[in-house]
């Protein structure tokens, strides 16, 4: 009889079996689980773009911000955000649903550099764009008096931004080539609200020239700036000009300086030309005056009289300054100075922009520069009282035909009006001759002073500045 198992056996063996068919069962899920996952596509996230036409824009024009979505869920309201330079705030400009296929536009006008953000209502998703708004300036320039050339700007910009009162640093480079050169600087100014203007005056040779500016301001970079020059970290402006050659021409200045430097002597001359443009020989060293102040003594007087009032030349004071003039007469000069004082005198030097002219206690003992005396010429009708114009130039341009030497000589054929005064006297180098002259023809002005000391002879010093006269009056 067959004996049967123990309960403790079946219940070991059970269970073992059990065990893998679970295993089994177990396995043959995941396969099918995975095998599931594998089959099943990811789901997208949520999207958008944004792009800015154009990127960047003149004042007032108006920039098109248009993108698309994108999303499983089917989300299509956006929400675009601006934000203007310095971008310290943020605001809704728009919210809008895009169009089926996920595009959507819009247009907006900033007036300064702008950032777009658009955010995809419900979700993370967003985008951001920038666009700059073009700095606009107008810039003049001009040739000014004196071979000095003037640079204006002015710049528009949004009207709550201040700009005046910055530093503005120039500097100038003259011709093609070269390094800029470092010039004065100015101080910006706020004309109106949304208009600054900066400017500079500089003297340069004549020909083609270059400019830089540069300032910094709060809000300077809310604009673009396009024309920023080398090493300008704020707002800059470049550009550049021609200034026109004068009468008499650089290559006649330096033919009479060439000419003066081979004479006997001590001497120098100095050309304002018909530009303004001061140039010569030594044109800074003093010389004593001579007869030569009698055509400051002459335009302080006339000075005197509008100040006090009288519009016309009475017969007193034409008795001392017809003489003074005409045949250079000394005691009239002496009246003329009683009267007017070595204060009148340095009040002319200055209004004429005279650097080296002095005197103390006595027109005699005046000092001169031929450049300070081709200022004074080139400028003199505007020194003079209307009312008094018309007497002064007659005194200067009929000057006794006996002391019509050298330059009225020389410039009278050339159909030119000559305005001087000259004067000589014996010194310890020698003999003296100076003579100053303003020359005017229709299609030009300018003055000349040729100022010499140590001449062997006084025809000699005649002669010396009648070479001068001639090397620039016969330029071509």
């Amino acid at each position: 009889m067959a004996q049967r198992p123990r309960l403790r056996d079946a219940l070991v063996v059970a269970p073992a079996a059990t065990v893998l068919c679970l295993f089994a069962a177990g396995a043959a899920v995941a396969g099918a689980s995975h095998r599931a996952r594998a089959a099943s596509p990811p789901v997208a996230a949520p999207s958008v773009a944004l792009s800015a036409r154009p990127s960047r824009l003149q004042p007032g024009g108006a920039v098109v911000l248009s993108g698309r979505v994108s999303d499983p869920l089917g989300r299509r309201l956006v929400d675009v955000y601006a934000s203007a330079s310095p971008y310290s705030t943020e605001s809704l400009l728009a919210s809008l649903t895009a169009a089926a296929d996920g595009s959507f536009s819009l247009s907006a006008t900033p007036d300064r550099n702008a950032r777009y953000r658009v955010v995809l209502g419900g979700t993370n998703a967003q985008a951001t764009v920038s666009v700059g708004v073009i700095g606009t300036a107008t810039v003049v320039v001009k040739s000014l008096s004196l071979g000095r050339a003037g640079v204006t700007i002015t710049a528009s910009h949004p009207r709550d931004l201040k700009w005046g009162g910055a530093l503005v640093r120039w500097s100038f480079q003259t011709g093609s080539r070269g390094a800029f050169m470092t010039a004065p600087a100015s101080r910006t100014r706020d004309t109106r609200p949304g208009v600054t203007t900066l400017g500079a005056t500089v003297t340069l040779p004549a020909g083609r020239f270059s400019f830089r500016a540069c300032f910094t301001a709060r809000g300077d970079t809310a604009l673009v700036d396009p024309h920023r020059p080398p090493g300008c970290s704020g707002r800059g402006y470049s550009g550049s000009g021609t200034l026109p050659a004068g009468f008499p021409s650089p290559q006649a200045v330096s033919a009479a300086a060439s000419y003066l430097g081979g004479r006997i002597g001590r001497t120098a001359f100095a050309v304002v030309d018909s530009e303004g443009r001061v140039s010569g020989l030594h044109i800074h060293w003093t010389f004593p005056t001579a007869s030569v102040v009698k055509a400051m003594l002459l335009v302080s007087y006339l000075r005197r009289l509008h100040a006090q009032g009288q519009h016309l030349v009475d017969g007193y004071s034409n008795s001392i300054l017809y003489p003074m003039i005409h045949v250079s007469d000394n005691n009239a000069a002496t009246r003329v100075w009683s009267i007017v004082g070595d204060g009148a005198l340095y009040s002319l030097a200055r209004r004429a922009g005279m650097t080296d002219f002095s005197v103390t206690g006595g027109w005699g003992t005046a000092l001169l520069s031929p450049f300070d005396q081709a200022r004074y010429l080139f400028s003199m009708d505007s020194m003079i009282p209307p009312e008094f114009r018309g007497y002064a130039r007659f005194l200067l341009s009929t000057i006794e035909p006996s002391q019509s030497w050298s330059i009225p000589a020389v410039a009278r054929p050339h159909h030119y009006a000559v305005f001087f005064k000259d004067g000589s006297e014996p010194t310890g180098l020698g003999q003296l001759v100076h003579q100053v002259a303003r020359l005017e023809r229709p299609d030009h002005t300018f003055a000349m002073a040729v100022m010499t000391d140590g001449d062997p002879s006084m025809q000699y010093g005649e002669d010396t500045i009648s070479g001068v006269a001639q090397a620039l009056v016969n330029a071509p």
